[in-house]
């Protein structure tokens, strides 16, 4: 029997090479030589029927957002169909989400998410037909250049560039029309199928609840991975965090977590300074309030217990080098530019460069400072103090996370109530109101929100 099946797989893999990604509907199981369903399968898994399998999914497409049932197209080798239980909108999809110009293609939007595999391509190593996977903003292939050089966050499958006349991510559905659907950023996740390659793929082995798994495929584990995986924030350190969204939590709880003596937690938004301190923060300011002394106030919270500098203190002094010394040990810029006015308090700088320029100048000389929120316009910082009294830059890209490292750690965190993931949900919706998730999100009105797609 276990020559047979062998055989099979054989045969199978040779067939699917000759006739190509088509070939590979409904296929997962048997290569992988399964003898009985897990129950958590879908009924498309048990009939075979992948290919051509309506689902529902929130598409921007023309210049309409909205709800469309779509059909699955074959998929990758090196791809698995995921069935989606929650997924979490991020902020920085809400601007192409929402907007009403045409666009060229039809889009499910969003980078991440959560959900049970159902099907896997012939080539898929990684997960198995019924596991539970967090779907990451970002790949770890493991064996680019980036992945070899310990910096995963960069993976070049994350960021594939197209060789002419190839597509780095092809389209994963059509709808009713013929009109073909692409996933964005190769994942997508506001529908109720998503198709990612494996690479994105973080078998999680836990009965903690859907929605609070996929805040670690992007916000939650983004903003933690700053303290935790890039910065390393010290026991007892001084810790800044411009912006108390979603991400900027996530590095709040990383200071409690690591044991930081303060986190001081900047942010306009009066409900969000507040429940800033109910994660972790020692101390919230309101930067609209401090005006141009805010950064003087970050640097008075952080002058620490004496100015004796032989007894290990920090100078108290106005002059320049001795302004710079004081500050922060650690500051995550985590704020990231308005994409839409919200419905509660603007931030001060809607480009988000003075805030930027502000975290730099938080920093004390040596210290570290991470840019996580973008910002499209050029920032400019002294060049003596940059060359003389600088600080460690640390590019925000999802952190520094190391995805299929550092999302089992923060799963147990979760399960220990070290990280609060489940008082971030500050709103629950369904797939039918879907859109006003991301709506919510754009205004600001809710920390997370999360589409619970079963």
């Amino acid at each position: 029997m276990a020559s047979e099946q062998k055989s099979k797989r054989r045969l199978s893999r040779r067939q699917i090479l000759r006739s190509g990604a088509a070939a590979l509907g409904g296929t997962g199981a048997l290569l992988a030589g399964a003898t009985s369903a897990p129950q958590n399968q879908g009924p498309a898994v048990l009939t075979g029927t992948q290919i051509g399998r309506t689902f529902r999914g929130l598409v921007r497409h023309d210049t309409t957002l909205d709800v469309q049932e779509l059909r699955l197209l074959p998929i990758d080798p090196r791809q698995v169909v995921i069935r989606s239980l929650a997924v979490a909108p991020c902020y920085t999809i809400v601007r192409g989400a929402l907007g009403t110009n045409p666009i060229q293609r039809a889009e499910v939007p969003n980078h991440c998410g959560f959900g049970v595999v159902e099907d896997a391509g012939a080539m898929v190593k990684r997960v198995q037909v019924g596991d539970r996977v967090v779907v990451a903003g970002t790949a770890q292939c493991g064996q680019c250049y980036q992945c070899l050089q310990g910096r995963p966050d960069y993976c070049q499958l994350t960021f594939f560039s197209n060789a002419p006349g190839v597509e780095a991510f092809p389209p994963f559905a059509e709808m009713r029309d013929g009109t073909r659907v692409y996933a964005q950023a190769g994942i997508g996740g506001i529908s109720e199928i998503m198709t990612a390659f494996e690479e994105y793929c973080v078998p999680v082995f836990s009965d903690l609840p859907a929605a609070e798994l996929t805040l670690l495929g992007d916000q939650l584990s983004s903003g933690f991975a700053a303290g935790h995986a890039d910065m390393h924030f010290q026991p007892g350190s001084d810790v800044a965090v411009f912006g108390a969204g979603a991400v900027g939590l996530g590095a709040i709880q990383a200071g409690r977590v690591m044991g930081a003596g303060q986190v001081i937690a900047i942010d306009p938004i009066k409900y969000r300074r507040e429940f800033a301190v109910k994660m972790g923060a020692t101390i919230a300011l309101d930067p609209v309030a401090e005006g141009d002394g805010l950064v003087e106030r970050v640097r008075e919270l952080c002058r620490g217990a004496n100015d004796r500098r032989f007894a290990g203190g920090v100078s108290w002094g106005r002059a320049v080098n001795a302004v710079m010394a004081r500050g922060a040990d650690f500051v995550v810029e985590a704020a990231g530019l308005q994409a839409f006015p919200p419905k509660v308090e603007a931030q001060p700088d809607p480009t988000n460069v003075k805030t930027v320029q502000q975290a730099w100048d938080s920093t004390r000389m040596g210290g570290h400072v991470m840019l996580m929120g973008l910002t499209l316009q050029p920032v400019s910082f002294p060049g003596a103090a940059l060359a003389l009294l600088g600080r460690t830059i640390h590019p925000g890209q999802q952190g520094g996370l190391h995805a299929m490292r550092d999302i089992p750690r923060y799963v147990k965190l979760i399960e220990k109530g070290k990280i609060d993931a489940k008082s971030m949900i500050t709103k629950r919706y369904t797939l039918e109101n879907s859109r006003q998730a991301v709506q919510d999100t754009a205004d600001r009105t809710i920390i997370t929100g999360v589409i619970e797609l079963a």
